[in-house]
This record gives C-alpha cells, sequence and structure tokens, in this order.
C-alpha cells in the first residue's frame, strides 16, 4: 500500500492536525521512504538502534513515539545524520507521534497504563495549550500503596521508584507516562492518591513532599510501550501489512 494512505490514517486516528501546534515534535512522517510500504515496524524510539533492527527486519516503515525532529531541523549532522542516512539507505520511512500518542483516549499511554494497572479512566487533566495530555483513573477497591507499587512493576515488569509522601490506600491514580514529572502540580489540582509516571526527576521528590502526593515512577521506556503495540493491533486490523515490535528497552 502506499506509505502515504498509512500515514494518513495515523494522523487522522491520532488527531495530529489539533496536536501539532501544541507539540514541541513532529507528529506525523518525518522521512519519507519510496512510497510503499508492506512491513511495518514499532517501537518507542527512533534510535540507531531500533532503524537497524528496522532494516534487518526488511521493514518498509518504522513507527515511534520519539521520532528524530523535535522543535524543527536546523541542519543534519551528527547522530541526526546517522539515523536519517540509515534510514534512507534502507529504504525505511519514519513516522512519529508523540503528545497525540500520550493523551489518546483509546490507544494512548496514559490511558492505557491504566488500563494495565485495573483502573478505569474517568476524566483527563494536565492542560497543553487546551488540550489534556494526562488522565486519572479509578481503581474498583482501594489498595495499599505499597500493594500499588507492586502491581505497576509488575505491569511494566521493571522495579519502580517510589515516593511515599501521600496516603496510606490508593484508588484514583493520576498519570502522565514517559518524563511527567513537570505535571506533577497538575496532578494535585484533581486530588488524586498517587502520580504514575515514568522518568523521575530530581525536583520529583521535593514537589512530592510539599503536595503530600504519592509517586511511583515506572520508567520512561516501560511505561510508553503500550501506545506504539496499541497502534501496531491497529494497524494489523486495518490493512493487510505484515507488522513487527521492536523491543529496545533503556534503563530509563
Amino acid at each position: 500500500m502506499d506509505t502515504a494512505e498509512l500515514a494518513g490514517y495515523l494522523d487522522s486516528l491520532l488527531e495530529h492536525d489539533d496536536w501539532q501546534p501544541l507539540d514541541a515534535a513532529y507528529d506525523g512522517l518525518q522521512v519519507e521512504n519510496s512510497g510503499e510500504v508492506e512491513r511495518v515496524a514499532f517501537a518507542v524510539d527512533a534510535a540507531l538502534e531500533t532503524v537497524e533492527m528496522a532494516a534487518a527486519e526488511d521493514a518498509d516503515a518504522l513507527v515511534v513515539h520519539h521520532g528524530i525532529v523535535w522543535g524543527g531541523l536546523d541542519h543534519v549532522a551528527g547522530v541526526t545524520y546517522d539515523r536519517i542516512q540509515a534510514l534512507m539507505e534502507a529504504d525505511v520511512a519514519l513516522y512519529a507521534s508523540h503528545l497525540p500518542l500520550d493523551a489518546h483516549p483509546d490507544v494512548g499511554n496514559n490511558a492505557l497504563l491504566l488500563e494495565d494497572l485495573g483502573a478505569e479512566p474517568v476524566e483527563s487533566f494536565g492542560d497543553v495549550g487546551g488540550r489534556d495530555v494526562g488522565r486519572v483513573g479509578l481503581l474498583p477497591d482501594a489498595i495499599g500503596f505499597e500493594e500499588f507499587v507492586d502491581r505497576l512493576e509488575s505491569c511494566v515488569d521493571r522495579e519502580a521508584v517510589s515516593l511515599d509522601f501521600g496516603g496510606d490506600s490508593v484508588q484514583r491514580v493520576a498519570s502522565v507516562t514517559g518524563s511527567g514529572s513537570d505535571f506533577m502540580e497538575d496532578a494535585a489540582d484533581v486530588d488524586p492518591d498517587v502520580f504514575v509516571s515514568g522518568e523521575s526527576k530530581h525536583k520529583a521528590h521535593h514537589l512530592a513532599r510539599d503536595l503530600e502526593l504519592n509517586a511511583a515512577f515506572g520508567g520512561h521506556y516501560h511505561t510508553e510501550v503500550y501506545g506504539v503495540q496499541a497502534l501496531q493491533q491497529r494497524v494489523e486490523n486495518e490493512f493487510p501489512l505484515e507488522t513487527m515490535w521492536l523491543d529496545a528497552p533503556t534503563e530509563i
């Protein structure tokens, strides 16, 4: 099928036209290929590692959450050149979706992480130019904070960083996956029992303490596999294309 048709489908699904003015990343087709696609690879990051993995799988396109165009491209050199060169030499198109894939109510990282935790999404928060990035979910029953952290670790399959500055029980969960510490104050405004994100910044400790808020961080990569894997399933269901998941986890 035509690469532009696949990109157009994803653009529409993820509402890129509405999000693009708000996002630091370029959402959509970042690097073209020769125009046709039969095999599509999905990964969290557009790193040289995942580009080479996609090429080794004879993929025609790579769909990611973190692309290579952030705030425009002033020049193509260094690592950016290496990644683009590898894409072009293998004739692999690159498609990226950043904030839209965090916020989407069905295939978004936050909604799906909450679902995996057993929480039903009930509202959104974390305004970015008039649209919300984060989501709040409600567990069917309150559980202890330590039990919640254990559940998060089971979901993301890695050890979590936890900050125990709130109440002893958890039912209302606020999520901004990835590097979401900047949204902790926004989360406090929706009165959660715990704030969940991926990557913990230094300032998160003092923010959580000052806000009297529990927080748990399950890893940037590990909290953001959800969206791209959901996109993979959507593409499989919608088009006669072969797809593959490229797992390239980070320690952050």
